[in-house]
């Protein structure tokens, strides 16, 4: 009895066993091989031949080609993927600096500088690539520093002709180009307040700011100039004096004395003419006849002057009530004297 329920239980548990074994067995296959095995009547896949020198390099070309042509057409991440592709293939520095290059072209400042730094840690070949690594190093040092693009728009749509400052210094494009830090942008615009913005931009970082213009106040006065009446119009400039009007005397009392200084020294000259008659008609001689002529005709010549300055300036002084206007001074009397070796005058006109 005992050995027959002994028999029952290893039957069982060989029977147990056998169907654990056998749900196993596909889990245990798929994990051991990696994959599902194939399905009945498919053959299975062969692991791709690896590619020989030949075919590297051939592939190496084609793409190295194709991405000259996407460099050439401005595409510049797709040349990037192709001279990567084709450096997997044929490692090498002039394919390391294309792709440098491209991520230069396409705006990726810090892909482009990572990419410079990976070429010149490649140590190309001085000899072959010394332009290549002149301009890889001067491209890290300008990146490094790159400076960022801010683009203005200004409010309201009135405001033209508007002028760009950055911290003081006008600006001649929009968008602005401004190295790396904090700066100020203003704004001007005529009959507009001047407008500005605080902005922080980082290297190679391309921003849009809006800077809205309030308008002037129409009774807006300007510093400086002068003050316009409540009207808004200009104030007309002050009118000059007007001439009063009222003439000189100076040339009529010139003229009167010249006149008495004639009376004078014909008085004088006279005086000695008279003298020398005297002694001429007592002790005849022609010394003496030549000097009272002499004497007379200058005695002659000062009362002709003196008369014809007297006459001028008396008219000077009696014509000098004020400084009307043209059409007085175009009418009137008019003397003017003359003078000469035979006699002196005045000639009189007058004009209406």
């Amino acid at each position: 009895m005992r050995s027959s329920w002994c028999r029952s239980v290893v039957s069982h548990a060989a029977l147990s066993g056998v169907v654990i074994a056998l749900s196993a067995s596909p889990a245990l296959a798929q994990g051991a091989g990696g994959s599902k095995p194939p399905a009945a009547g498919q053959p299975a896949k062969a692991k791709p031949k690896p590619r020989t020198d030949k075919e590297k390099k051939d592939a190496a070309k084609k793409d190295f080609e194709e991405a000259n042509s996407k460099m050439a057409s401005g595409d510049y991440k797709g040349a990037y993927e192709l001279y990567k592709e084709a450096d997997s293939y044929v490692p090498g520095a002039v394919p390391k600096f294309k792709m440098a290059e491209a991520l230069d072209k396409a705006g990726d400042i810090d892909g482009a500088q990572k990419a410079y730094e990976a070429f010149l840690a490649s140590n190309p070949p001085p000899d072959k690539n010394k332009e290549r690594i002149d301009s890889a190093k001067a491209r890290i040092e300008a990146l490094k520093v790159a400076p960022a693009e801010v683009k203005v728009s200004v409010m309201p749509a009135e405001a033209l002709g508007a002028t760009f400052m950055v911290d003081g210094a006008p600006q001649a494009t929009n968008p602005l180009s401004v190295p790396p830090g904090h700066h100020t942008i203003t704004v001007k615009s005529d009959g507009f307040i001047d407008g500005t913005q605080d902005v922080d931009v980082t290297r190679g970082e391309k921003k849009d700011v809006t800077i809205t213009l309030a308008p002037k106040p129409k009774d807006d006065k300007v510093a400086g100039g002068p003050t316009l009446p409540p009207g808004g119009e200009k104030a007309p400039p002050p009118k000059p004096p007007e001439d009063s009007g009222g003439g000189s005397i100076v040339p009529a009392v010139v003229t009167l004395s010249l006149a008495g200084t004639g009376a004078i020294v014909g008085t004088v000259f006279g005086v000695l003419a008279l003298s020398s008659k005297s002694s001429f008609d007592e002790t005849p001689t022609q010394d003496l006849f030549d000097e009272t002529e002499r004497n007379a005709l200058i005695a002659d010549m000062s009362f002709g002057v003196a008369l014809t300055f007297g006459v001028t300036g008396l008219v000077l002084l009696l014509t000098n009530d004020s400084g009307d206007d043209a059409e007085k001074t175009a009418t009137g009397f008019q003397v003017l004297p003359y003078a000469g070796p035979g006699g002196a005058g005045a000639v009189g006109t007058f004009h209406f």
